[in-house]
């Protein structure tokens, strides 16, 4: 029964660690900076539709970091970013549906040179493509040729039954 107790006690922590995290990291996230509006149209000839930038910032816009941990950080801001409506808000569901874990391999300018799993979802296999889309839609995480090789870092997607997801790096405040 002391066991017991003591299992969940620690959940109860861990759960209230888990929320304070999340409003830290919301409170700590920088950010992007304000994107370029497209050009109005002429009324002299007929434009093209005009399709709205949504574009990560230029790599070269992006600060230097100075360690995998910060490096790890804007990584998972600029996923959370790109897949705004495919987030999760709020406290996580227990038990989460899915946990695919991505490996991320990247070239020296930050962009991606091989996406692979550490571990993959088995309850909710569908998970685990999403995970994979959600990483692809940036091109670029900035520069890592100033960081240690392997030019690699991983990053775990805590799904929900409504397939949205929270990113462990943003939910520890790793």
């Amino acid at each position: 029964m002391d066991n017991v107790a003591s299992t969940s006690g620690l959940r109860a922590v861990q759960w209230a660690f888990v929320a304070v995290a999340v409003t830290l990291a919301g409170c700590a996230s920088k950010p992007l900076p304000p994107h370029t509006p497209a050009p109005a149209p002429t009324t002299t000839a007929p434009s093209p539709a005009v399709v709205p930038q949504t574009a990560p910032p230029a790599v070269s816009a992006l600060p230097a970091v100075r360690t995998w941990a910060e490096y790890r950080r804007r990584a998972a801001q600029m996923i959370m970013a790109a897949n705004a409506s495919s987030v999760a808000a709020g406290k996580l569901q227990d038990p989460l549906y899915g946990i695919p874990v991505v490996q991320i391999q990247l070239n020296p300018d930050g962009s991606i040179r091989n996406l692979d799993f550490m571990r993959q979802s088995k309850v909710g296999p569908e998970t685990n493509n999403l995970a994979l889309q959600a990483v692809r839609r940036i091109t670029s995480f900035g520069p890592v040729s100033n960081l240690p090789q392997p030019w690699q870092f991983n990053e775990t997607f805590l799904y929900n039954d409504g397939l949205k997801f929270q990113l462990r790096t943003i939910v520890e405040g790793l």
